[in-house]
């Protein structure tokens, strides 16, 4: 599989993700009151898709065939089946993203990036797209590494980034699921209403819930907070409140205009 090839089923496979969460929150609304996110967010996502096809573009799965054709990484080394490589990719990058999520709120330098993705006070499945440049700039190198020391087949790097893709949509989806389910399902996956309290106006609740897919890295590693759909929670950032929704050249600047007041 060529890298063309990659970016075009990983493009499907997202935009049929998106569909479907999109349609999900009509059948089952958390809230029922218009959201306005798009606005500012598809804009976004089209923006970071253009940089990130010139910085990056396949660089994936250019770093999957690297470590196939030099037989490099711990699976290589463990002579894994075809299927245990995949499933252990799609595991192990989702504990590394979980880990980058931490830094992101942990380290101050990173956090002024992390911070345009946690200012959408509308939160639907748009808010997945609501990243900026810098942070996705930022996060290649550790992905690209992760890749390499792991000795990820191209086909488990392709699946993650298709589940990955599905749940980041997921988990900010503007959602409602019955509390039975959600009992049952959070026990190993991140569900919307988990999410949702990560993104609580409430500062406090923004250190726990950093799981994307599985939901275990924050119950085992002391980050869990649970989080239920029968719950009324207000997203965005306390500081950013009032300046409502941001426009796309706010959006772009605050990591740089941290402490200055937005127009």
């Amino acid at each position: 599989m060529d890298e063309a090839r990659f970016q075009i089923i990983k493009s499907a496979g997202f935009a049929l993700s998106f569909a479907l969460v999109f349609f999900v929150q009509i059948l089952a609304p958390y809230r029922r009151t218009p959201r306005g996110g798009w606005w500012q967010n598809v804009p976004i996502a089209m923006f970071n898709a253009i940089i990130l096809s010139l910085v990056c573009g396949g660089c994936l799965c250019t770093a999957a065939r690297f470590a196939e054709t030099r037989h490099l990484g711990l699976l290589r080394a463990a002579a894994a089946p075809p299927w245990a490589a995949m499933a252990v990719t799609v595991v192990v990058l989702d504990f590394v993203l979980w880990g980058w999520h931490q830094a992101n709120h942990r380290l101050s330098w990173l956090w002024r990036f992390h911070r345009v993705h946690h200012s959408d006070v509308d939160f639907d499945v748009t808010t997945g797209l609501r990243f900026h440049t810098g942070e996705l700039v930022l996060s290649l190198p550790l992905k690209l590494a992760a890749v390499i020391l792991v000795g990820a087949p191209l086909l488990g790097v392709l699946l993650f980034e298709l589940v990955f893709g599905l749940f980041n949509l997921f988990v900010h989806g503007d959602i409602r699921i019955a509390p039975a389910w959600e009992a049952r399902l959070n026990r190993v996956l991140v569900l919307p209403a988990n999410h949702r309290l990560h993104h609580s106006l409430r500062a406090e609740q923004h250190g726990r819930n950093f799981g994307t897919v599985l939901s275990l890295w924050d119950r085992w590693l002391g980050t869990w907070a649970g989080g239920s759909s029968s719950a009324r929670i207000t997203t965005g950032l306390p500081d950013l409140i009032e300046a409502g929704r941001l426009s796309l050249r706010d959006c772009l600047l605050l990591p740089f205009t941290a402490t200055r007041r937005l127009r």
